[in-house]
């Protein structure tokens, strides 16, 4: 049974214990009914919002009292000792979990018995959802019609602030922006403006998007959320996953929230438009879902893949074999070893500006670049620059001129990070469109090859797919990552325990599930991309995530860093250390926009499958 792990959060404002009672009363419900199928972790988070020291003690000893009653479920507050609104609230835990799905609950809404049961169950046979909208029902029984289309800003004054009659005169419209032309008895795809009240997240992409918008303090936070997650993923309907809500319309009850919606409002109406027509366009729709789908079934196309025996060719090669392609590999000599006997070896000898590619693109529809001259630590050659440019750029162009003349369609170049930069600021990460500021002789090599080939490519009419990888994990790593783990299996106590960085990694499974889509989607043509796991993690999380992949205890010794990277330059491991203390992420939101591409491996699997092969190796 697979382990889920769920976080929630709840945002209060001077609530009713009550009524809170009942939600989280309700909540431990479904988690025990859950359970009885999925192998589910919950933790809750409420943020105290009421910005009153007295309310804070009541809260902070309710939730004490309330703790103590959980069954296997955890319960912590929040407090920002200010009002920051619904959506900033919430964002103080979304920004911070890390789970598979992340629930949004309003504080007097009520989870029927298998609510989570069945939420689960949809989410976990339907990966490309990015937020399930639940069944919304009263406490009469009656059905509230929370599936809404994007609102306009006639929409808007209908809602919020016309009389009785105005809203009768014009209820077909209303019934429509409610979405009551659909059947509520069955799932509903496209639901634009989702309910606030209760959102099942897929928290890989709800951070990703990055929360909710903080420009809004209350109200049409849902319906901005809606539309960006959109652009990335399905958000779908869900009869099934029932839910008891106790509405309250205070905007038409206080003059504070009638100016709060008005604000809210025009903030809305300022970003998305739209008086008396939406102006709402979905970037991920399931009709581009079955087209990528469509993409990835490649039967019987011809693949060559340079470097085909290396780290990342080998799995690749295997994934190309399993999609139905013929691949090809081309290597240095002939191996036994790595490559699986239905893989065409192609030997190759020395790969530079001479390399006659005639035989070995014959017949082929596609080449994945992947040979290459590599970064390493401590380069002997007297001028590395050169000898990088002579693998890198001019025998990489070499190829792709053959390749076009061959009739090969798409070239896609396995390129680097370093094509970017060495680091980032932990708030600001690299995207495909930076201007490129390659540092070392590797990565100005890499650089110099993609201009070349996109020269080649306009010249040529060869479709080029640049891609970017951050640092590759996975079995028979090798490297600083092996070295890590292999620290790691013997306890050694490691001084990064204060290092508060984000780095972004990417495992063999997300790269070469990645390369495979850029080798059909006709969107990828002549595009650069950044690839990652969507998920960074800080140095310290890596080493303890590993080690508890490992069964292993971690010793994480608090060392500043100044002094850190003062010893590492006095050991000559100066580049270690900064990688180590640094900040490197990467943005893939261009993948999930442009290709609709999600990545389908967790950072836990991945690492286990990692650790898994190095824990057999170790034993041999």
């Amino acid at each position: 049974m697979t382990e889920i792990y769920l976080t929630a959060s709840l945002v209060l404002y001077k609530p009713d214990f009550l009524v809170l009672g009942r939600t989280l009363d309700a909540l431990q419900r479904a988690f025990v009914f859950a359970r009885q199928e999925h192998k589910l972790h919950l933790e809750l988070t409420l943020v105290d919002n009421s910005d009153d020291r007295e309310w804070a003690e009541r809260i902070e000893k309710w939730v004490e009292e309330r703790a103590l009653k959980l069954d296997g479920w955890k319960i912590s507050l929040l407090n920002p000792e200010s009002n920051l609104g619904y959506g900033r609230g919430n964002n103080l835990v979304i920004e911070r979990v890390e789970s598979d799905y992340h629930l949004v609950i309003n504080p007097d809404l009520f989870l029927e018995p298998d609510a989570l049961h069945q939420a689960l169950d949809f989410m976990q046979s339907n990966p490309d959802v990015g937020l399930l909208v639940p069944s919304v029902f009263g406490e009469d029984g009656q059905r509230q019609y929370l599936c809404k289309r994007s609102p306009t800003l006639f929409i808007m004054f209908l809602r919020s602030f016309a009389p009785n009659w105005t809203q009768s005169v014009f209820s077909s419209v209303i019934e429509k922006f409610e979405m009551c032309d659909q059947n509520y008895e069955e799932i509903i795809e496209g639901v634009q403006y989702p309910t606030g009240c209760c959102m099942f997240f897929r928290t890989q992409l709800l951070q990703q998007i990055k929360g909710f918008d903080p420009d809004y303090f209350l109200h049409y936070e849902d319906a901005d959320i809606g539309r960006r997650l959109s652009m990335i993923a399905r958000i779908v309907y869900v009869p099934n996953v029932r839910v008891i809500h106790l509405w309250a319309r205070d905007t038409h009850h206080s003059r504070k929230m009638l100016w709060i919606t008005v604000r809210s409002g025009w903030i809305y109406w300022r970003k998305w438009g739209g008086a008396f027509r939406s102006s709402f366009g979905y970037g991920f729709t399931p009709q581009n879902i079955k087209k990528i789908e469509v993409a990835k079934s490649m039967p019987r196309k011809k693949i060559l893949v340079t470097g085909a025996n290396g780290f990342v060719g080998q799995h690749l090669c295997a994934r190309l074999r399993h999609e139905g392609c013929v691949v090809r590999g081309a290597v240095r000599q002939i191996s036994h070893q790595g490559l699986a006997r239905d893989v065409e070896q192609f030997p190759i000898g020395s790969v530079d500006q001479h390399t006659d590619w005639s035989i070995a693109l014959a017949d082929v529809d596609a080449v994945i670049h992947l040979a290459a001259r590599v970064h390493v630590m401590c380069d002997s050659a007297k001028d590395p620059l050169t000898e990088f440019r002579k693998v890198n750029v001019i025998a990489t162009s070499n190829l792709a001129r053959q390749a076009a003349s061959a009739g090969v369609k798409r070239f896609i170049f396995i390129s680097s990070i370093k094509v970017n930069g060495e680091g980032t600021p932990i708030d600001k990460p690299f995207t495909a469109e930076d201007v490129p500021a390659p540092v070392d002789p590797y990565g100005i090599s890499k650089h110099e090859a993609e201009e070349a080939l996109k020269k080649i490519a306009d010249e040529t009419g060869l479709e080029l797919v640049i891609i970017r990888p951050v640092l590759v994990y996975g079995p028979k790593v090798k490297g600083n990552f092996k070295e890590l783990m292999r620290w790691l299996f013997k306890e050694i106590p490691l001084p990064v325990g204060t290092i508060n960085n984000k780095r972004s990694l990417v495992s063999l499974g997300n790269l070469a599930d990645f390369i495979v889509t850029c080798l059909a989607h006709p969107r990828a043509s002549n595009q650069v991309f950044l690839v990652s796991d969507g998920i960074d993690l800080s140095t310290p999380e890596l080493l303890t995530m590993t080690a508890l992949a490992m069964n292993k205890k971690t010793h994480l010794v608090a060392v500043p860093a100044n002094l850190l990277c003062s010893l590492g330059e006095l050991l000559g491991k100066k580049m270690v250390v900064q990688r180590l203390c640094e900040s490197l992420r990467v943005d893939i939101g261009k993948n999930r926009e442009l290709l609709g591409w999600i990545p389908p491996v967790s950072v836990e699997a991945a690492l286990e499958e990692t650790v898994s092969y190095y824990m057999a190796d170790y034993d041999r």
